[in-house]
């Protein structure tokens, strides 16, 4: 199973506070804010998300409960919790890859679930 999803960077230019808390997780706003140029940040972990959507093939998702994290490496994977085992437990697959990529205006982002 595979989904990737593009975005342009400037659609989080105007976002509020409280539109990211409706989408990413504290942890994940947390990371994003700590770089100079978070808004390529905000738009990977957004690209993940909608990935994760298409390769599950289930628009129904809480896009929240989708948290992307880093390795020490700097690796980004998608946390499992109950919300995520239950959905890959239905799908009978185990293994999430994933691979964010942004530059000046896009980011990109590939889910592989197997």
């Amino acid at each position: 199973m595979v989904g990737i999803d593009i975005e342009k960077i400037n659609r989080f230019e105007h976002w509020t506070d409280e539109g990211y808390e409706r989408i990413f997780t504290k942890n994940e706003i947390n990371y994003a804010k700590s770089f100079e140029n978070y808004l390529e940040r905000f738009c990977g972990f957004f690209c993940v998300k909608e990935a994760f959507v298409q390769a599950i093939d289930d628009d129904s998702l809480i896009y929240k409960e989708i948290e992307v994290l880093h390795l020490e490496t700097g690796k980004p994977y998608i946390k499992r919790n109950e919300y995520i085992d239950s959905i890959l437990k239905e799908k009978h697959k185990n293994r999430i890859e994933i691979s964010i990529s942004h530059c000046k205006d896009y980011a990109v982002a590939i889910v592989v679930i197997d």
